[in-house]
């Protein structure tokens, strides 16, 4: 069961409190949508900071999720996105033509009450958003997904390259420790897409054998450490890496401002964790081929594809198994919902995506290259 409004309305009075002992006093608090896990709020500062700033987002935690109560959440989750968020404010921009990629400041980090004061990235929306939209390919025509999708390619390998280098031990160290993250990912990933497939008895009894071998090889993966040998495509990962979390500017012609140059902003670090860097990419592919496949959003294959070419070549073993993980997402989405509300969706889109997703899997696994040939995922292979 989700907050009431009257609950968050009570929750922003009691913020409001807390921040008047701290340089962030705010005149009002306006509650936010979007933040599944979290409760957030902008504000307005009664006065202005040094860089300038009049507004802040408020991000609350709780030990449950903000659109389920029922649902517990470990709240250690935000002392890992505040190590990630300080961190990353020494990894630079990536400009990809006038494009440029960061992620958010964090002004300060309440331990005790769970609550951070970050920069407040007024004017955009998230690409997920857009991309469900009656207007996603008024907004976001070839040219403009193709360039979003390689910038964000761009800054996703920077950032994989960036967290690998020795500078980055102690930070290793720091996230390699964010177990309970580590275990919800597993546990809506790989911990259930067999058990989703199993509900199609049709695609269980032509994929179940693979698929069971794919669920020991994740579980295998998922045991291993930051200090086992041969982890060398292993390293610190956004882990949430999804367009919901792809900040771009709300304006109804994206394609102007491509020509002029627009920001882009990586959101939500709270379950960054030690995991293989195609856990993103994959993860990415497969939010992207959600929208294709259930909504016919060509914007989104388009954004695939510059994508992968921005973020750069991958060996056949890696492209292989960002397909694996593509797949796995697609079939998840079974289980990314209300459990009490019932399915809106075609049935036989929904068949279609269980399907889809248990072929790129077993594809694959028995690495067929060709058998990608002619699908969204040929370009991980180019």
């Amino acid at each position: 069961m989700a907050f009431q409004e009257e609950e968050k309305d009570q929750l922003a009075l009691e913020l409001t409190r807390e921040l008047s002992h701290t340089p962030y006093v705010c005149s009002s608090l306006t509650h936010l949508s979007g933040g599944t896990a979290n409760f957030l709020f902008r504000g307005i500062l009664a006065c202005p900071l040094d860089d300038g700033a009049q507004t802040v987002v408020v991000k609350h935690s709780k030990e449950f999720v903000a659109a389920n109560r029922n649902f517990a959440l470990e709240v250690s989750r935000c002392a890992f996105e505040e190590t990630m968020l300080n961190a990353l404010d020494s990894l630079p921009n990536t400009t990809t033509g006038k494009i440029s990629v960061r992620t958010p400041h964090l002004y300060h980090f309440d331990q005790k009450q769970n609550t951070q004061i970050l920069e407040d990235l007024a004017d955009t929306i998230d690409l997920k958003t857009v991309l469900v939209s009656p207007e996603a390919g008024i907004v976001l025509p070839q040219s403009t997904s193709t360039a979003i999708g390689r910038a964000v390619g761009a800054w996703l390998r920077a950032f994989h390259s960036w967290t690998a280098q020795p500078a980055q031990a102690n930070l290793h160290k720091e996230m390699a420790v964010n177990e309970p993250m580590r275990k919800l990912r597993y546990q809506i990933s790989y911990g259930a897409f067999a058990d989703v497939v199993q509900k199609f008895p049709d695609i269980w009894v032509e994929y179940g054998s693979i698929l069971n071998q794919v669920q020991e090889m994740a579980a295998q993966e998922y045991s291993q450490s930051i200090c086992d040998q041969g982890v060398e495509d292993w390293g610190i990962i956004h882990a949430d890496f999804w367009a919901g979390n792809v900040l771009i500017p709300n304006t109804p012609s994206l394609d102007n401002r491509q020509l002029e140059g627009m920001d882009v902003y990586i959101i939500d670090w709270e379950l960054s964790q030690f995991g293989r860097k195609v856990y993103d990419v994959g993860q990415m592919i497969g939010d992207l081929y959600e929208r294709k496949h259930f909504l016919n959003v060509d914007s989104a294959i388009w954004t695939i594809q510059g994508f992968v070419a921005g973020y750069g070549p991958l060996d056949d073993a890696m492209a292989f198994r960002a397909a694996i993980h593509v797949g796995v997402h697609l079939i998840c989405w079974y289980i990314r919902r209300d459990p009490t509300a019932p399915f809106l969706e075609d049935p036989k889109l929904i068949h279609g995506a269980i399907r889809t997703g248990s072929e790129f899997i077993v594809k694959a696994w028995k690495k067929d290259r060709a058998g990608f040939d002619d699908t969204p995922l040929a370009c991980l292979f180019a």
